[in-house]
């Protein structure tokens, strides 16, 4: 008996953990600023720019698919949430083409428009 009971303690446990961890691949590892700095910030030396202008390194590119895709896991400040997952899909898609080719001119042109900041701020930011 006394077995049984451990062995369901046990189970309990690694079902629970299991539990939490699913929660976790769902939480943003970066909020939004973070991300906008990460990613945006810079000017011409902002990471979504050397990728935009052909000088960004494999890491780089990692870097910037691993951004967006914690942004579509972040709640938009305002605005609809249906509007947030359309954009934030839409610069996700556009930015894994480009890091399976960084010289494709239609995924780097899809990247540029889907990261344009007025195109999500004037929608999701925060007045400040």
């Amino acid at each position: 008996m006394k077995k049984l009971l451990c062995l369901a303690v046990v189970a309990a446990l690694v079902g629970i953990g299991g539990h939490l961890a699913a929660e976790d691949k769902d939480k943003p590892k970066y909020k939004i600023p973070t991300i906008m700095e990460k990613a945006h910030k810079g000017g011409a030396n902002s990471l979504r720019n050397k990728v935009l202008a052909g000088k960004a390194s494999k890491d780089d590119l990692n870097l910037l698919v691993e951004l967006y895709e914690e942004l579509g896991k972040n709640t938009p400040p305002k605005g609809d949430k249906e509007s947030w997952k359309k954009k934030t899909e839409a610069v996700l898609a556009a930015a894994k083409r480009v890091k399976e080719d960084p010289t494709d001119k239609d995924a780097l042109a899809a990247l540029n428009k889907a990261t344009t900041c007025k195109a999500c701020h004037d929608v999701h930011k925060e007045d400040e």
